[in-house]
């Protein structure tokens, strides 16, 4: 439902355009995408058996799949180059190279990229939150040589930095989901009980406004963080080829 809504939303990109769909996964975002009125979709993704279940799902002649891994680089040009939009969604925070995927994805003739990623620790500093993932999880990240990556979630404020370097900019974004983590003052007991290592504060002192050590407020803030669900719709257009009005970064989120 949430795909159909901010599809829905930008109907208007997808008409007699071709989709460039990168991390198709079963094709659910395909399937709305073409009914959407797209004159060609690509639809990528590096497992054979989600590519296999999505044709078998959807069977329509302006729809072409392709088993493929979206950071090869030498599959990604030849499509970018057919393409009008690019939609991407649930795939930047399984990334370590986002910078060279954004070099490789916003290219001077693409009209509109759709990102759909979750939140990053959100600050106007461009900072990014770290992890490892292993490969054989069916929604992580893929890597052909190795069994676990590092990860990474960038916030909006690389995300916008980043693409206003190759001349994109954000006119409209969407947040699903909550919209911010809880902070150390709404953690329950058992909760913290879960984590708090022996000589942490006591549990009133965490719930207080006394300040706590730095690394113990960041241990709860992750831990809390796990228990989100934020996401959030970026739509970029290329300035070269897109008349609008681009969202001013502080505007955007309401800031800790």
């Amino acid at each position: 439902m949430e795909k159909i809504q901010y599809l829905s939303s930008n109907a208007k990109l997808f008409k007699n355009k071709t989709v460039l769909d990168l991390a198709c996964h079963t094709g659910k975002s395909t399937k709305i995408i073409s009914e959407l009125g797209a004159k060609h979709v690509y639809a990528v993704d590096v497992r054979p058996e989600l590519i296999n279940k999505a044709q078998q799902e959807l069977d329509v002649s302006n729809v072409e799949f392709i088993v493929g891994d979206i950071t090869d680089y030498q599959l990604l040009p030849g499509l970018v180059s057919n393409s009008n939009i690019v939609t991407c969604f649930g795939v930047l925070y399984h990334l370590f190279d986002h910078f060279r995927f954004f070099s490789h994805v916003l290219k001077s003739n693409i009209e509109y990229v759709l990102f759909e990623t979750e939140f990053g620790t959100e600050s106007l500093n461009p900072l990014m939150d770290w992890g490892f993932e292993v490969t054989d999880q069916i929604l992580h990240g893929h890597h052909k040589d190795l069994k676990i990556i590092p990860n990474g979630t960038p916030n909006l404020s690389w995300i916008l930095q980043s693409a206003d370097i190759f001349g994109f900019k954000c006119d409209w974004i969407e947040f699903y989901g909550n919209k911010t983590s809880k902070n150390r003052k709404e953690i329950t007991s058992e909760e913290y009980l879960t984590i708090a290592g022996p000589d942490w504060p006591s549990y009133f002192e965490i719930i207080s406004n006394n300040p706590i050590l730095d690394f113990v407020e960041d241990e709860i803030s992750q831990f809390l963080h796990s228990f989100t669900t934020r996401r959030m719709i970026i739509r970029l257009y290329n300035s070269n080829l897109i008349n609008s009005t681009p969202l001013a970064l502080q505007n955007i989120y309401q800031w800790a």
